[in-house]
């Protein structure tokens, strides 16, 4: 004989897929915010070749009125025009594919890709803030099954924070500095790759470690603290983990480390449905 068990878990599957719309939302909304804060140098990178742009045109205008310009120096003129309205685009363009919103999309992904885009995208932040980014990516780094603008998403953050505590500890210029390293690791018996983040900053005050992915919990003034929460958030989905730790010279504060783990096999993916049943014979 069997018996067959039915269980309706319409209700469980509505709230995952509220919940999981609510994440989207947050995530999408840290994205925005994070662009806002970087809006002024955003807005400074754009105008460089915007400037470059209307110069060019004003020289070559003046030349050609006073019949003074040869066809080589007017292709050369209009060849750096154009050069510099692709690099206005290439600015707005990694602007849009990081605050756009889009449905959650894994696929696998070059390391080395994912951190030369989110170099590009917070490069226009450190630059303000005079701090140095140098990186580290190990050789031959499998590709991750990952969304990679949540990825992204998470290098960002976590660059543009360090740069931030970097900037606050008022380091002289030269000593300003924030090091991403990528190389392979072993967790639990599972190999992936790890992303470390290290600055010689303030660090995290050691009251404040327990609370530092609370929702709505910042240590900077003007922060509204979803960035690292929403961090960890994406980093799990991934089924990864995320650690933070303060960085000492002796009983001095020399900074701070952020590392996250990704593993390289993918997550199984829960299977859509209405019901589950279990049989069992007797």
């Amino acid at each position: 004989a069997q018996i067959v068990i039915a269980t309706d878990i319409t209700a469980r599957r509505e709230a995952q897929a509220q919940s999981a719309l609510q994440m989207e939302r947050a995530q999408t909304a840290s994205r925005l915010i994070t662009m806002g804060e970087m809006a002024s140098s955003v807005a400074h990178e754009l105008n460089q070749p915007l400037t470059a742009i209307s110069n060019y045109c004003s020289g070559m205008i003046s030349r050609l009125g006073n019949k003074g310009i040869s066809e080589t120096d007017l292709i050369a003129a209009l060849e750096k025009t154009s050069n510099q309205a692709k690099r206005a685009g290439q600015i707005i363009a990694r602007v849009r594919s990081f605050v756009k919103r889009s449905e959650p999309n894994r696929s696998w992904a070059e390391v080395p890709a994912m951190v030369a885009s989110a170099s590009e995208l917070v490069d226009i932040e450190l630059r303000r803030l005079q701090v140095r980014l140098t990186h580290y990516i190990a050789e031959r780094l499998p590709p991750l099954s990952v969304d990679r603008i949540l990825i992204e998403q998470v290098l960002v953050n976590l660059i543009k924070n360090a740069a931030e505590s970097v900037q606050s500890a008022n380091r002289p210029v030269s000593q300003r500095w924030v090091e991403l390293q990528v190389k392979p690791k072993v967790v639990d018996e599972l190999p992936g790759v790890e992303f470390t983040v290290e600055d010689n900053g303030q660090g995290v005050p050691p009251e404040m470690l327990e609370r530092i992915y609370d929702a709505f919990y910042s240590t900077k003034t003007e922060g509204m603290g979803i960035g690292l929460k929403l961090c960890r958030s994406i980093v799990e989905s991934h089924n990864g983990r995320i650690t933070v730790e303060n960085l000492y010279n002796g009983e001095a504060s020399a900074g701070c480390r952020f590392s996250f783990w990704i593993p390289l096999k993918p997550a199984p993916i829960a299977l859509k449905g209405t019901t589950t049943s279990v049989q069992t014979a007797t």
